[in-house]
């Protein structure tokens, strides 16, 4: 992506900023939900319904078992064959 005018950069980071913390609200606030947060597919439809934007992430960290968390901050999820799970609790280790 090429940015001609350097006036719009910090515009940019300032929606990326925003949409990232909306992610991390809404995995925090999935996990909340209980009876979504337990079920892959409704966890990915829940999240979807709420705006959150799986192309925007900050990190991703490898598993033991080799799958890949997808992570925004300090929540995570991990992308499943019918939706999403997601990670432990942000007190717990990843590698633990």
């Amino acid at each position: 992506m090429k940015i001609n005018d350097t006036t719009e950069f910090p515009e940019r980071k300032l929606k990326v900023d925003e949409v990232l913390h909306h992610n991390r609200f809404l995995l925090k606030r999935l996990r909340q939900e209980e009876k979504i947060s337990i079920l892959a597919e409704r966890s990915f439809r829940w999240l979807r319904t709420k705006g959150f934007d799986f192309k925007y992430h900050t990190h991703v960290e490898p598993l033991p078992d080799g799958r890949l968390a997808v992570m925004c901050f300090e929540e995570g999820y991990v992308l499943e064959p019918d939706g999403i799970s997601l990670l432990p609790s942000s007190s717990t280790s990843l590698l633990s």
